[in-house]
């Protein structure tokens, strides 16, 4: 089965909850597992070596990178260059009139802008099924 790391700024994590849920429905209808980094680590500010030596353990696991900048994060800018430089599909999302990462747009293979959870769904839908 493949998977899919799922990139978003740990201070938005709990207010994008719907998001998540939502990305989460349409990569399961797929058979694609999803993986979201900030629901299974923590790291104290001096930890930083090692957070991103696991990031990027599950970076090399994962087929496929999914980025919600809806609020930009330098670290979810890290995740989708890191992707990059291995030539892994990234899908960028973010919400209509959230600011745009030129450095993210620059990089991505797939970039959806949705109006609400409805809108996601069924773009990314559409994304993932032009990866097959």
């Amino acid at each position: 089965m493949e998977r899919a790391y799922i990139a978003i700024a740990f201070s938005q994590y709990r207010t994008m909850q719907a998001e998540l849920e939502a990305i989460r429905a349409v990569l399961e209808a797929v058979q694609i597992e999803p993986f979201v980094f900030v629901e299974h680590y923590h790291f104290a500010l001096d930890e930083a070596s090692e957070m991103m030596q696991t990031a990027k353990k599950h970076l090399d696991e994962s087929d496929i990178l999914i980025a919600e900048l809806s609020h930009k994060a330098i670290g979810v800018g890290v995740e989708v260059g890191y992707m990059a430089a291995q030539g892994k599909p990234i899908v960028y999302l973010r919400r209509t009139g959230s600011d745009y990462s030129s450095t993210v747009g620059g990089l991505a293979t797939y970039e959806i802008v949705y109006r609400d959870i409805e809108d996601l769904k069924g773009q990314l839908r559409i994304v993932l099924g032009n990866l097959e």
